[in-house]
């Protein structure tokens, strides 16, 4: 019997499967999902997403 998961990423350079082991733990889902309820999406493309400034301090955090 194999197990198989089914995970579901974003596209391009920023996206969640690029970031590491730290994305298999947080998705990316909840990661939007806090940046709406907190009002902290972003309004324009910036060359760091808020997305990826999650990540970078939780991985600083660890």
């Amino acid at each position: 019997m194999a197990i198989t998961r089914t995970v579901t990423v974003a596209a391009g350079p920023f996206a969640a499967g690029h970031l590491g082991e730290l994305t298999r733990l947080v998705p990316f889902e909840m990661v939007d999902d806090v940046l709406a309820a907190t009002r902290r999406t972003q309004r324009r493309v910036r060359l760091l997403p808020a997305r990826v400034v999650v990540y970078l301090l939780l991985a600083g955090c660890l």
